[in-house]
């Protein structure tokens, strides 16, 4: 299920929004009962005085005159009806309703005026009221006490101003919070903007188009997301790059072989002779053999190049040991062409590499030395103070002629055609770039044919125990080679 970013962000910013909207109205409409109820207790404590100042002792007796002119004074622009009580020290109702409610045990004076004062709540003809309950001292005439005046009204008023209070309250935080959405909606939309119009360059382009993205993000946040899809495509694109080279090199140079292979499959077809059957055979298997080893070839450049693209390190390794097995395993190929194949040079050289790539350049290169040297001819491979040489007795390779035969089937214009894929030197330039180094190629100043140089820095060697043999060497020199 696709959620939306812009639901997800209006979700929690909205939840909490409308959490503190109810708090906040909640806490507004207790502050205003509160306001409510210390303003019109003042009133009710102004009346409970007025009352307590009409008391008067006569012949005796404790009296009050309260005319209905004074309580319709404090009735006045209000919606609630007022009670009052006058009791004696003694305890008798003077004036007034005498059912009023009395004051509760747990009732406390009134800590916020100058006043013997209770204020409590109460019910009083089905109705909830509001009662002040204040204490007369009297000391005149022989009477000697404290009256009690109670005045007592209903809460219409006090719940109607709490209730606009809390109105406005709600009205103005309800609006605050609309406000605060709108604007967190409008701003999501503004910042959406450009992931908008990403999508749609996105959406127009070919699928072929792996370019890097256009900065249309602006935010810094972004930046590492635009900067890794950017890589992923330049990978990607490298990739495609490698695949089709790959590809158009696949179908050039296995066009031809295939070509000549289902002629010669065609020619024994119509043939009713054995011996042109056999004719036939030898040639498809001859094709098939330089097929094989031109796909072979094809597919060691593409995963070298691949290999070139990986962020692979270097390992310490004998070079010379990888010379020497390369030229073991080239000594079939040299005794069938009855050529002189040796190695000659250090005993040791380690230097920062890939074993299994130094194995294909030494094979590549031993090859191509083996296929240009006629019969009875000579290959020397050798390795000096970080130098691989691998040096022929063929016909060579003219200087201007260098760059061309280092590209992929750069085939050279020889006398004698000879088989091959013409991607080995090809292959050794790019290992040699994984390397860090280049090949060179120049005249073999003791055979007379191609010498390809190859410079290696050389690592210290690790140290060695006492008790370590050294074996091979110069002792073991041109040891590969088949006897004559």
């Amino acid at each position: 299920m696709t959620r939306s970013l812009r639901g997800q962000l209006l979700l929690w910013l909205g939840l909490p929004l409308l959490l503190l909207w109810a708090l906040s109205v909640w806490t507004h409409y207790q502050s205003a009962l509160a306001a409510a109820t210390q303003a019109y207790d003042r009133s009710l404590l102004a009346s409970a005085r007025t009352v307590a100042e009409r008391l008067r002792v006569r012949e005796h007796r404790l009296e009050v005159d309260v005319p209905w002119v004074v309580l319709d004074t404090f009735e006045r622009n209000m919606n609630d009806q007022l009670f009052y009580q006058v009791i004696s020290p003694d305890g008798h109702t003077l004036s007034g309703f005498d059912d009023l409610p009395p004051i509760p045990i747990t009732s406390q004076m009134s800590p916020h005026y100058p006043a013997l004062v209770h204020f409590y709540d109460a019910r009083y003809r089905r109705q909830p009221i509001r009662i002040a309950a204040l204490w007369q001292p009297v000391n005149e005439g022989g009477v000697e006490g404290m009256a009690l005046i109670l005045v007592a009204e209903t809460l219409n008023s006090r719940r109607e101003f709490a209730r606009n209070l809390l109105m406005t309250a709600l009205f103005s935080q309800s609006a605050l919070v609309l406000i605060t959405l709108l604007l967190v909606a409008l701003l999501i939309r503004r910042l959406l903007r450009p992931l908008r119009h990403l999508s749609a360059i996105l959406m127009r382009r070919d699928p072929g188009d792996l370019r890097p993205l256009p900065a249309v993000i602006p935010w810094s946040e972004m930046q590492p997301l635009m900067l890794a899809f950017n890589h992923f495509q330049a990978r990607l694109r490298q990739m495609v790059d490698r695949q089709a080279r790959f590809s158009a090199d696949a179908s050039h140079q296995l066009r031809t072989p295939l070509t000549i292979l289902n002629t010669q499959v065609g020619m024994a077809l119509k043939s009713h002779d054995p011996q042109q059957w056999r004719e036939s055979l030898l040639g498809m298997r001859a094709t098939l053999s330089d097929t094989i080893t031109l796909t072979d070839r094809l597919l060691q450049l593409s995963r070298l190049r691949a290999h070139q693209q990986a962020a692979l390190s270097r390992q310490p390794l004998e070079l010379v040991a990888v010379v020497q097995e390369a030229c073991m395993l080239s000594l079939n190929q040299a005794r069938s062409r009855q050529i002189d194949l040796g190695y000659e040079g250090d005993e040791r050289c380690r230097v920062a590499g890939d074993a299994l790539l130094l194995s294909e350049l030494c094979a590549n290169l031993l090859d191509n030395a083996l296929k240009y040297t006629p019969a009875d001819g000579m290959v020397t491979a050798s390795v000096r103070n970080g130098v691989l040489s691998i040096e022929d007795s063929g016909p060579g390779i003219e200087p201007a002629l260098h760059q061309q035969a280092m590209e992929p089937f750069g085939r050279l214009p020889q006398e004698t055609p000879v088989a091959g894929s013409g991607l080995g030197l090809a292959l050794v330039k790019d290992i040699t770039e994984w390397h860090g180094t280049q090949a060179r190629l120049d005249r073999s100043p003791t055979l007379g044919g191609l010498r390809v140089l190859i410079r290696f820095t050389p690592l210290p060697d690790p140290p060695a125990d006492d008790g370590e043999e050294r074996t091979g060497g110069a002792g073991a020199e041109r040891a590969a080679r088949p006897p004559a």
